[in-house]
């Protein structure tokens, strides 16, 4: 890799805080100093003012630049936590279009949506979700740009139930098994849930905040998967 690349992460919380925690830009600066790594949260508050203040804290920080410096715009990309439904009206969209035009000004795509996805309590939601995949990645199929779709978080013990997590585990590992050339699927789900005993499929123990109803993933996990991201973003996203 030695031209420019630039890079755009969409996401909400649990991205923002695996941006910060898990120092992707250090790091790329550090072995891949040619990827501009730009991300965008939550579109704008109606003051850019009140943007700046609080959203470190709400992750309303819109669009952010490849040294991590808020903007001041964003592309009015509307996603919800808990659906890739919009995805699938966004990425289907005409080129022209606002938002899907301004996204596709980057080399490479990158986002997810957050751990609310992975509550999924039956198998026709399971379908439904797939369904909504299934259309993502056929409007991506219509791009020269790369993109890379994130397996949405799991669940912590505590707001979940084994049969919600095993749906949640189908879905990222139907999804890791999508394969088409311009698109590569990163596995967060899998790094972060664990594999066997009570607490199986949902987020490890380790990982989990001091909030019992929080399935953020603390700094530790960002730590971890942190290093993961960027090694796959180096190594297996060029070969796309």
């Amino acid at each position: 890799m030695t031209n420019r690349i630039r890079v755009l992460f969409i996401h909400h919380s649990t991205g923002g805080l695996l941006i910060y925690f898990g120092k992707i830009r250090k790091l790329l600066k550090k072995v891949a100093p040619n990827i501009e790594f730009w991300d965008h949260g939550y579109d704008l508050y109606p003051s850019f003012l009140l943007s700046k203040i609080l959203g470190r804290f709400t992750f309303r920080t819109g669009l952010t630049d490849g040294r991590g410096k808020m903007v001041g715009k964003d592309f009015k990309i509307v996603i919800s936590n808990n659906s890739p439904k919009e995805y699938a009206d966004i990425f289907n969209r005409s080129p022209e279009d606002f938002t899907l035009g301004n996204i596709l000004k980057f080399d490479i795509v990158i986002f997810k949506n957050c751990f609310p996805t992975s509550k999924i309590e039956t198998k026709e939601k399971l379908e439904e979700y797939k369904r909504y995949y299934s259309l993502i990645i056929q409007g991506l199929s219509r791009f020269p740009n790369k993109f890379v779709i994130f397996t949405p978080p799991p669940l912590r013990h505590e707001v979940t139930k084994p049969e919600w997590a095993e749906n949640a585990r189908e879905l990222s590992v139907w999804l890791a098994s999508q394969k088409q050339k311009n698109l590569a699927v990163f596995n967060f789900f899998d790094l972060l849930a664990d594999k066997t005993g009570k607490n199986t499929n949902m987020l490890k123990r380790e990982y989990c905040s001091l909030i019992p109803v929080d399935s953020h993933p603390n700094i530790r996990a960002n730590k971890a998967v942190g290093k993961i991201f960027v090694d796959f973003l180096i190594n297996e996203v060029p070969s796309l």
